[in-house]
């Protein structure tokens, strides 16, 4: 496959907006109470050598595309299956997120409206962006990335400043001890979404990559940095013990800021945050699902393929998905085991050490032959 020119400012972009994702708004989690920051300071740590790690397995491997990435660590036969294996993780993954795009809009903007009425326009519109390449993709999100920011700076001003945010809410700190950090971290905190980034192992080889291993760590610590501002301010208002009871906890907090009775109903720019992170993450793993597929039975890109795949996240995105409550308990409770651990760390662990013998073994022999 061709490279694709992809600038290193684009490809941490979209790196920020797929980790920020759906995250904000409907994935926050208060498990360890006011230890929550400390909580994802652990998972940001934990996120950014786990990054270098899939950047390594890729350079060791003389950053071969995915399927003979797959075929050096497997074999032919095996690496067929296992690519299949990634590729299905890849849609049910989107189709999870546009769930949360679907659910979060039928939930408070549109009342009782069917789950379709939100996902087919936002898959439709997806599915239009990624037919013009990934470069396409890549540098919108650019803009979005600048205008999410920009959005979170300005929600975060007004509710630290409000007077619906009490400090003393914050504390106290390392309270409970380890075990709620331990409940927070693992799988959940593990798997999502830095352990996610295992998508990446299917774009990055077909991106210039000049800079990239010197600035990756950034969007990855920054979006961390998000995430546990936004904590701090919905625990700020909401209070620990009560933000774990909503479904969209920052939602909620922000619809509780006003200012003179005139400054309110800021819960609408929450909506605008999902908008370019879900997007941004289920254009990724729809044309990484592409990507994989067309590398694995030798085909042409066709625009044709992504409509195909627009119906399979569509389909896989309605099991276990009949309520919030039911897609919230699959996303928290089953998917990190059945799903993640094994794609994001189970399979890329045992083709590194697979890579780094046959690298090893090839440089040795080399070396001998000189």
């Amino acid at each position: 496959m061709n490279k694709v020119s992809i600038t290193t400012l684009e490809v941490c972009s979209m790196m920020l907006l797929f980790l920020i994702g759906s995250t904000v708004v409907v994935g926050l989690n208060f498990t360890a109470m006011e230890d929550s920051i400390l909580a994802i300071l652990i998972e940001i740590g934990f996120g950014v050598p786990l990054f270098y790690f899939y950047l390594y397995l890729l350079k060791r491997s003389g950053w071969k595309e995915f399927i003979p990435l797959l075929e050096m660590g497997f074999g032919s036969l095996l690496a067929k299956v296992i690519a299949l294996v990634f590729s299905f993780y890849f849609l049910y993954i989107a189709g999870r997120v546009m769930n949360d795009f679907a659910f979060f809009t039928t939930q408070l903007l549109f009342p009782d409206a069917p789950n379709w009425i939100a996902s087919i326009p936002f898959l439709l519109v997806v599915a239009y962006c990624t037919m013009l390449g990934i470069e396409a993709v890549a540098r919108s999100a650019v803009i979005m990335a600048f205008c999410s920011l920009l959005i979170l700076v300005t929600l975060w001003l007004l509710g630290f400043f409000s007077e619906e945010f009490q400090a003393r809410y914050l504390l106290p700190l390392f309270a409970q001890g380890w075990e709620p950090l331990k409940k927070m971290i693992i799988p959940t905190g593990l798997t999502f979404p830095y352990g996610e980034l295992v998508v990446f192992l299917v774009l990055l080889p077909i991106v210039k990559k000049e800079k990239l291993q010197k600035v990756v760590w950034i969007p990855i610590v920054l979006a961390g940095l998000v995430v546990m501002i936004t904590m701090e301010l919905v625990i700020g208002i909401l209070h620990a013990p009560f933000a774990n009871t909503y479904y969209f906890p920052f939602v909620k907090a922000m619809e509780l800021v006003t200012y003179l009775g005139i400054v309110e109903h800021l819960e609408i720019f929450t909506y605008l945050l999902l908008i370019g992170g879900g997007f941004m993450k289920v254009a990724v793993f729809l044309y990484a699902a592409r990507v994989v597929l067309t590398q694995l039975f030798k085909l042409k890109q066709k625009n044709w393929h992504v409509l195909l795949l627009l119906v399979a996240v569509y389909l896989l995105s309605l099991h276990r998905s009949d309520d919030i409550a039911e897609h919230l308990h699959v996303g928290l409770k089953l998917v990190p085991y059945y799903l993640h651990i094994p794609v994001q760390f189970i399979l890329p662990l045992i083709l590194g050490l697979v890579v780094f013998w046959k690298s090893r073994k090839k440089k040795t022999a080399q070396g001998q032959t000189q």
